[in-house]
């Protein structure tokens, strides 16, 4: 199978699982991810292979080779003239060339040229683009995910119960159970959005198109999209709070027993079990830190670790989308989830502005979402005062 068949085969695979990847299918994203990398590495292959079939074309007839091995080209250029001999000597041999005469009366010693701009011949240039820091995008697969048609999504949160069942005698009147109206919630999309401009040059080399919008352009939406869900997590009503417990002189085992305390509260108040702690990595770093009377690490050396990092059992999501001295514990997946109407898009025109005239093209990416958090009571934030989490 040539390269372009290999190539034109896991693009076809990649667009297979464009739907699994819009609804946000980790292990999707995970193949997409190796595929992506596949084929960024056959185009290389491909493009070295098309430079080397044009340097082959520059090179000659097998004939022109075979005069220049005879020594029957005429050099025009001391260093042409030495080449030809050269060709001549068996390689990989020690050897001394004495290339009969070209007369050139100069004693100059060849250097690197000094002229400016000349130099730049001699550079290697790494096309690949060195990103910035880029914080881990996690937060949106916490929650479940839907979609919906509209714009707006209306929910209904179920209302108090009056009265209880009990156990009563034979014959005996039965207690009467009524549950109050449920109270309607509602949550609309918000757009998020951004552009790009591209030089028709920069979009014909489509290595370095798609590093622009998968490596930065959908990354920094991502991160708007992740300090959103926070945001909106954080200021739903209802939500379970405590910023009085954690304090300065809370130890990293206390900070600990507190947030079993918050997951056992979340499954006490919504009814289901906390599926994961989201933690800065200040405060994940003192409790990994921490060690006990023995100067033993509570959670295991540093030569072992857990594969997946968690207290109590409970997965621990660390990133940055907090600010240290806060931990969300949260039934994510059953309590609230992240609303769209069709996902990310990805549009181009060339008719934006002075687009045309200048050759350019504008890209644009949005996507219109909301938090959907159906059972507030599924999540407690820990809030710390001043100082932080000290050892065992």
């Amino acid at each position: 199978m040539s390269l372009k068949s290999e190539l034109k085969e896991k693009k076809d695979a990649l667009l297979a699982l464009k739907a699994r990847i819009e609804a946000n299918d980790a292990e999707a994203i995970t193949e997409g991810e190796k595929l992506r990398a596949e084929i960024e590495t056959k185009t290389a292959e491909i493009q070295q292979a098309e430079r080397k079939a044009a340097l082959l074309g520059m090179i000659g007839t097998q004939k022109e080779s075979e005069d220049a091995a005879m020594g029957n080209v005429k050099a025009a250029t001391i260093g042409e003239h030495f080449v030809n001999n050269l060709k001549n000597t068996e390689i990989g041999k020690h050897f001394h060339i004495s290339a009969p005469a070209f007369v050139k009366t100069y004693s100059d010693i060849q250097k690197t040229p000094s002229t400016s701009g000349v130099s730049a011949f001699a550079t290697t240039y790494d096309r690949n683009v060195v990103t910035g820091p880029r914080t881990p995008l996690v937060i949106r697969d916490l929650f479940g995910s839907e979609t919906i048609s509209g714009s707006t999504l209306v929910y209904l949160v179920e209302g108090a119960i009056e009265g209880a069942p009990a156990v009563t005698n034979e014959a005996a009147a039965k207690p009467q159970v009524h549950f109050t109206d449920p109270t309607p919630k509602t949550v609309s999309l918000a757009k998020i959005a951004a552009y790009i401009k591209e030089s028709d040059e920069y979009i014909h080399d489509y290595a370095f198109l798609e590093s622009a919008i998968n490596g930065r352009l959908l990354y920094h939406h991502g991160l708007v999209v992740q300090n959103k869900l926070v945001y909106d997590l954080s200021n739903t009503s209802g939500i379970q709070t405590d910023s009085t417990t954690w304090t300065s002189g809370t130890t990293a085992v206390a900070l600990a027993d507190l947030m079993l305390k918050a997951a056992m509260d979340v499954q006490e108040e919504s009814g289901f079990a906390a599926d994961a702690f989201v933690i800065n990595p200040t405060d994940w770093y003192a409790l990994r830190v921490a060690k006990d009377g023995e100067n033993r690490y509570f959670g295991g050396g540093f030569f072992g670790g857990q594969d997946i990092p968690n207290v109590w059992g409970i997965p621990v999501c660390v990133t940055t989308a907090v600010n240290a001295g806060t931990i969300i514990a949260g039934a994510f997946k059953t309590c609230a989830s992240v609303v769209n109407s069709e996902g990310v898009t990805i549009e181009a025109v060339n008719t934006d502005q002075d687009d045309f005239i200048k050759n350019l093209m504008t890209i644009r990416c949005e996507e219109r979402l909301a938090l959907a958090v159906r059972r507030p009571k599924g999540f407690k934030i820990l809030t710390k005062g001043a100082g932080g989490a000290t050892g065992g």
